[in-house]
């Protein structure tokens, strides 16, 4: 079945969630939102509807608003699950995408979606007319390589059980939505072997000695992460359970390793600050960094433009 409505008008809150994820890669000028939002158009398709289908001719790039899409590719006796798509990126034919060939893979709805649509002709004009839409379709086709780079290495030398691993975190929101044939597919595992790992997971989460939202609550109230070199074995005594006990529940729930939770969270405390007005009159942007725990300059600035895409100057350059 074809997408249930086709070129409606783009909702302003549709776009302005494309517009926050573009500027993540490099802010967008005045004049290209306008000429985005004049150009753009709504698509929603319904759960088990194509997008494309193989054979026919792709002329779009879609925006994922809310859903999750499925590469499908395969022949008559055997189809596998080529990649999936969830909120917040891009789909398209893999090949054809100017419509010179057509499409090698169907492109399904595994829920319903809500896209942006963009005619590859505007795409390849704002390219060439806007040098920040340049540097961004640069930086969009450099992460997607190296996704599927390391997706290719990693499927053919991980096990299933680190398979399982990678799917969660990269889809630390939508996997429990994904259907477990259609995962399985994906990671090229077995569907009953997949049903063993996902029990086995779940066990191990029955075992935690806090929930999440009591360990965000702590975070949120004590701050440990202010504390300059934290240690893991520093902030489990403070949870009252060990190391391996805390790494466990970091991986389970937050899909992070120590390292990253503590930086995402002196980040959050960093970003906060920098809302207030008048924050850097206190502190130097340096001594903020401080404050929220970093113990380096170098380590605050690469976190900085880690989590915003963004040198911290330049950030509040655009602030301002």
């Amino acid at each position: 079945m074809p997408p249930t409505i086709f070129h409606k008008k783009a909702d302003p809150k549709h776009l302005q969630f494309v517009f926050e994820c573009l500027d993540h890669f490099h802010p967008l000028s005045s004049d290209l939102k306008a000429e985005f939002t004049a150009r753009c158009f709504e698509v929603e398709v319904r759960k088990d509807e194509y997008l494309l289908r193989k054979g026919s001719h792709s002329y779009y790039i879609y925006f994922i608003i809310e859903g999750i899409l499925t590469g499908r590719a395969g022949t008559n006796t055997c189809e596998i699950t080529s990649f999936i798509s969830v909120k917040g990126e891009f789909v398209s034919a893999i090949e054809g995408l100017y419509g010179s060939a057509s499409a090698t893979e169907d492109i399904k709805a595994e829920e319903d979606a809500i896209l942006l649509g963009l005619h590859v002709v505007d795409v390849e004009c704002f390219t060439s007319r806007y040098p920040e839409m340049n540097i961004i379709m640069k930086k969009v086709m450099q992460l997607y390589y190296q996704m599927a780079h390391h997706r290719s290495i990693f499927f053919r030398i991980g096990t299933a059980t680190d398979k399982y691993a990678f799917f969660l975190s990269a889809y630390p929101h939508h996997a429990e939505l994904i259907r477990l044939d259609v995962a399985a597919s994906f990671l090229n595992i077995k569907i009953d072997t997949l049903k063993k790992i996902v029990n086995l997971n779940s066990k191990k989460e029955d075992t935690l000695t806090l929930t999440k939202k009591e360990v965000e609550s702590y975070m949120e109230s004590e701050k440990p992460f202010r504390q300059k070199k934290l240690m893991l074995t520093q902030l489990a005594a403070k949870l009252n359970m060990n190391s391996h006990q805390l790494s466990h529940l970091l991986n389970v729930y937050f899909n992070q390793n120590f390292n990253e939770f503590i930086n995402t969270h002196r980040m959050k405390y960093v970003l906060e600050q920098l809302a207030v007005n008048g924050s850097l009159v206190q502190y130097s942007l340096d001594g903020l960094g401080f404050e929220a725990g970093f113990s380096s300059r170098s380590s605050f600035f690469s976190q900085f433009k880690k989590h915003t895409g963004l040198a911290p100057y330049r950030y509040l350059k655009l602030k301002d």
